[in-house]
Order: structure tokens, then sequence, then C-alpha cells
């Protein structure tokens, strides 16, 4: 099997993407592989994907999430829920003719919090306990909303500079049977779990609430050098947990729709990828893949070796 895959955004040179997913080719050996990045707009979409019928499948970011969820809408794609609940995909895939579009922003935030979280105070009980505090609310405040759910979260306050601006994470809330809540950027109150979807130049310096229970955490998905969202909540006693860990989180959950896919997908698109009996088990693969993903965060990704 062969992946040929890429990302899809504008800007786009930023994008660490292609990074991730190298990485993860060279820790399986998989040489023959390729994942590349292209600048495109919205409108540049459409005829982009009708163009490229080669590729297995594709990272999408802003200014494109939204616009991927209409265009599958129209053309007959399969669409997950989180896609669909958001409005917003971030991954396109080509599967035996079939073409899927999902959300693995949702799952990103998951997996970045679920091991940080414990019984404590701010999970059984504790003041917050039940409640979440989301900053922003666009499309990643849209993915956050739906991740505090799979978290089992009741309540999230909505923190934003327009409350106008809210009412769609309002209506997403009401839909998943959460209650909501709206206030500014000027005071964050005592939750379980706070998460920030600003972008690192937008990040506020609001005033922190004393009553925090011990345990909660706050994840800024922002993965700028330094966080001086995350360095704040620290000092008053939350556990941070850095935008590197969504990033590199729903980038496995790709690499591991995009292997499926390319298991899926019929021979003539699959060279020299190993075979499924040279891959190691679904669990070990994930735990391979994030490592190395992680790893290539930290500097070069390893060389392929033969």
């Amino acid at each position: 099997m062969r992946i040929l895959a890429a990302v899809l955004g504008s800007p786009i040179a930023h994008s660490k993407s292609p990074l991730l997913h190298r990485a993860a080719f060279a820790a399986l050996h998989m040489e023959t592989s390729e994942y590349s990045r292209f600048e495109l707009t919205a409108d540049e979409l459409e005829g982009f994907l009708d163009s490229h019928p080669e590729h297995i499948g594709f990272s999408v970011t802003m200014p494109l999430k939204d616009r991927l969820v209409t265009l599958a809408a129209v053309r007959g794609w399969d669409i997950d829920e989180t896609a669909v609940l958001t409005a917003a995909g971030n991954t396109l895939i080509r599967r035996s003719g079939r073409v899927q579009v999902a959300n693995t922003d949702v799952r990103g935030i998951v997996r970045a919090i679920a091991p940080h979280r414990d019984s404590g105070p701010a999970g059984a009980g504790g003041a917050g306990a039940g409640r979440a505090t989301i900053l922003g609310a666009g499309a990643t405040a849209a993915s956050a909303l739906v991740a505090c759910r799979d978290l089992g979260i009741a309540h999230v306050d909505f923190r934003v500079r327009n409350p106008d601006r809210a009412r769609r994470v309002l209506d997403l809330a009401e839909r998943i049977g959460l209650s909501a809540s709206v206030g500014d950027l000027s005071r964050i109150g005592p939750s379980a779990i706070v998460i920030s979807t600003l972008p690192a130049e937008a990040a506020p310096d609001p005033i922190w609430d004393d009553s925090f229970a011990p345990g909660a955490i706050v994840l800024d998905v922002a993965y700028a050098a330094d966080s001086a969202f995350l360095a704040a909540a620290a000092a008053h006693g939350l556990r941070p947990v850095a935008g590197t860990a969504m990033l590199v989180e729903q980038a496995v959950a790709q690499f591991e729709m995009f292997l499926a896919a390319a298991r899926a997908d019929d021979p003539t698109t699959a060279e020299t990828l190993p075979t499924s009996d040279d891959l190691p088990a679904a669990d070990d693969l994930t735990a391979r893949v994030a490592s190395a993903m992680y790893a290539a965060l930290e500097g070069p990704p390893a060389p392929v070796q033969a």
C-alpha cells in the first residue's frame, strides 16, 4: 500500500501536518508514501479535489473546514457525526469508491485531556465539577464543546468578546444535551476543564477565580512555543495541557483513517506499503504513530530505516 495525502488551507506554510504524517510514515517504514501541502481558498476546494483523484486523503484546515462539510452535503459524501454536529470537517478520506468527511479535532481534544483527568475534587464534586469553560465561539469551540460532552461535562460557560457570535455554539449545546452560558473574557470561574480556542495572538489575560479545585485541567489549542495563558492557569493551580497534544492526537486519528482506507482500497493504488501482517496491532500502531509524531515536534523526524 502507498498513502498519498496532503494538507489543504490558507495560509498553509506554517502547518506542522507534513512533519507529523511524514514522521508516522518513517516509523512504519512506509518509504513510498507521501504527504504534502497545498495553498487553497474555499472557492478552490471543489475543483482541487476533483483534479487530484490519486490522493487517498486530505487534512483540511482554515478556511476550508466549513466549506468541506457544505460540499460533502451537496456531493452526497458520507459525513461523520462530529462533522455534522460542528458543521466543520478537517479530514477527507477516499475509501473503496466512497468519500467520507470527518472532524478529528473532537477526538484530538478528548485524547489530549483524558490522560490528565482523575477522580480528584474537580471531577468528583469539588468546585467546578461537571463544568467546563471554553474561550471562543468558532469552529474549534464547537469541536471543544462536543469533546466536553464526550468527557462527561454537563455545563459549558463560553467566554467571548462578542456574545452575539455565540449563537452557533449555544444552539449546538442544546442539541447535544448540555446547558450553557455566555460571558466576557474578563474572568474565568471554577471549572473542571478550561479550553482556549483563541489564536495565540488573541489570548486574553483574565482574572482567574481562586476556588478552582485541584485536578482542574486547562488546554490551549494554540500551539505556540510559550503560552502565557497556560502559564497563568498553572499559577492558579490548574494542570496545563499544551496545544501540541491536541495537534498530535487529531493527526493520529487522521493517520488511522488514511491507513484504514489504504488497506481497503483497490490494489492498484497499493504499491509497496507494508502488509497487515507486517504492521503492528491496532493499539501498538496507534502508540507508535503517536510517539513518532510527538518526537517530530521535538526535533527532526527519525530517518527512514530499511
